[in-house]
């Protein structure tokens, strides 16, 4: 009887486990956290200024995120990629990651965001310097590169307006430019009575590099309109720069100067 048992048993397994595979699903969210994505297609892929593609650019990244104490304090992870057709190499790769959420007491007003950030270049090689740098002039320029960064923005103000400031501050900098540092002040302003929102941003590159190969010491502007309409975004915006010199022709711009570029993106 127990042999009976035990061969009837067997039998039975592969058919439980047959109809236990065929109700298993995969969760929608993680049992911890929220995973989010987004992709971009923009016209031109214009970074702090200067741009990227001279064309076309498909950008898109993924986020992870968990809430460590409500309302003050999340913390996040992702990665986001963009092809490239500047510098000899085809793509963007970052890795970030870092806190941010609410000043306790001014929740309302006063945010923060702080965190590092990796730029990697896929394929790209370094290049030699020119002349002295921080390796003495016989090491290589490294492409990628990592930066410390902080933010913080205002809200609640009149006119639904919102403020925010960005720093960042590298050692080595995007090849070779030692102590790159960035400061950025923007601001938006939603269009009364419309699904238009305004706007714009000055930032400020500068580093050690006097040379001006990679266009160090210089201005950059931004000013758009976005919307949101059928589940995507949509914007308009023209970027231009001031000081910018990336071949040692005072106005040179070949990566900086003026753009007019379009953007749609969703996120998921």
């Amino acid at each position: 009887m127990l042999k009976k048992i035990i061969i009837s048993s067997a039998l039975a397994l592969p058919l439980t486990l047959a109809v236990d595979a065929k109700s298993f699903e995969f969760p929608e969210e993680p049992p911890i956290g929220e995973l989010s994505a987004n992709v971009s297609y923009y016209t031109n892929y214009i970074w702090r200024g200067e741009e990227q593609t001279g064309g076309m650019s498909i950008q898109g990244g993924f986020d992870y995120s968990v809430n460590l104490v409500e309302n003050y304090i999340d913390f996040y992870v992702g990665t986001w990629a963009a092809n490239l057709n500047t510098n000899g190499f085809g793509m963007e790769l970052d890795y970030y990651g870092g806190f941010t959420g609410a000043v306790p007491g001014i929740e309302d007003y006063l945010s923060y965001d702080a965190g590092l950030l990796y730029y990697d270049y896929p394929g790209a090689s370094s290049q030699q310097p020119d002349g002295d740098d921080a390796t003495g002039g016989s090491g290589t320029r490294s492409m990628e590169f990592l930066e410390y960064y902080g933010s913080v923005g205002i809200s609640g103000l009149p006119a639904d307006i919102g403020v925010s400031y960005y720093f960042g501050y590298s050692p080595t900098g995007f090849n070779g430019n030692y102590d790159y540092t960035y400061h950025n002040v923007s601001a938006e302003v939603p269009v009364p009575t419309t699904p238009f929102t305004l706007y714009g941003g000055v930032g400020f590159t500068d580093s050690d590099t006097d040379d001006n190969v990679t266009g160090a010491g210089f201005t950059d502007y931004k000013v758009g309109v976005s919307t949101s309409a059928f589940g995507l975004d949509w914007g308009l915006e023209y970027t231009g720069t001031s000081d910018y010199a990336a071949s040692g022709v005072d106005e040179d711009t070949t990566a900086g100067g003026d753009h007019i570029v379009g953007y749609v993106s969703a996120s998921f």
